[in-house]
C-alpha cells in the first residue's frame, strides 16, 4: 500500500471511530464518575409553547390557623329602654324638710287637693290649706302621729316617697266636721279645707266651721280657752 492509500485509510478509520463513540452514546447519560454531574446528552426535545395554567391556587392554610380554635362566642345584642320621667315622682322627691306646701284633703276619701305636690310657700301665708313637711322617707312610720299630723305618699319607679306633714292653722278660713248626732260637732276633719259658702260637701261630713282664731294650746287644752266674739 502507498503513501496516498495508507493516509486515505486512516481518515476512514478516524471518521468511523468519531461515529462509533456517537451511536454509543446516544440515549444515556455519560458518566464521570465522582468529578462532576451526570451529563444528559440526549437532545432536547421541544414541548411547545408554554401553558398558562391561571393563578395559583392555595390548597390550605397555615397550620396554626384555626385548626383546635373554638367557635367564636355568641354576645346577645342588649336594647336599653329609656323610660320618660315620672314628673309626680321627681315633685315628690324634690320637697323637702321645713318646706310648708299649700295642700289640704278634699274630705273625698284620701283625696288631696294636688295630684303632687305644688311649689313651696312661705310659712306665715294665709291659705286656707297649709301644711310643713316635718320629714322626708319612704313609709309613713317615720313620720309623728298626734293632733296635725299626717302623711302623703306616692309609689313610683324607683320606690315609695313619703311626706311627713304637720298642719299649719291660719285663722279665717273653713273646714268640714262631723256631728255628734244630737246637733253638736263630734270631730273635725282636721286636715281638709272647704269654701266657705260651699252648699255641698262630702256625705261623711255634716258642718262646714270657720276657724275664728289660732292660739297656742296650753297644757290640757279646750273649748273653753277660745277667746269669744261677734
Amino acid at each position: 500500500m502507498n503513501a496516498q492509500a495508507r493516509n486515505r485509510f486512516r481518515r476512514w478509520c478516524a471518521v468511523g471511530l468519531v461515529l462509533v463513540v456517537a451511536l454509543t452514546g446516544c440515549g444515556r447519560k455519560h458518566s464521570r464518575g465522582d468529578d462532576g454531574p451526570n451529563v444528559d446528552l440526549r437532545p432536547e426535545v421541544n414541548l411547545g409553547p408554554d401553558i398558562d395554567l391561571g393563578p395559583d391556587i392555595e390548597i390550605g392554610g397555615d397550620e396554626d390557623a384555626g385548626i383546635d380554635a373554638p367557635p367564636p362566642e355568641y354576645v346577645p345584642t342588649t336594647t336599653t329602654t329609656t323610660l320618660p320621667p315620672d314628673p309626680t315622682e321627681e315633685a315628690f322627691r324634690s320637697v323637702a324638710v321645713g318646706d310648708c306646701l299649700p295642700v289640704y284633703m278634699t274630705g273625698y276619701g284620701s283625696e288631696w287637693s294636688h295630684s303632687m305636690p305644688p311649689d313651696p310657700v312661705s310659712c306665715s301665708s294665709s291659705y286656707a290649706g297649709l301644711f310643713q313637711v316635718t320629714g322626708v322617707g319612704s313609709s309613713s312610720a317615720e313620720c309623728g302621729t298626734g293632733t296635725g299630723h299626717t302623711w302623703w305618699s306616692y309609689q313610683g319607679r324607683s320606690g315609695t316617697t313619703t311626706l311627713c306633714l304637720e298642719r299649719v292653722w291660719v285663722p279665717r278660713f273653713c273646714i268640714l266636721a262631723q256631728g255628734d248626732g244630737a246637733g253638736g260637732v263630734a270631730s273635725l276633719g282636721t286636715f281638709t279645707a272647704v269654701d266657705c259658702g260651699a252648699d255641698r260637701i262630702p256625705v261623711e261630713y255634716d258642718y262646714i266651721l270657720l276657724v275664728a282664731g289660732v292660739y297656742q294650746a296650753p297644757a290640757n287644752a279646750s273649748a273653753d280657752h277660745c277667746r269669744e266674739g261677734p
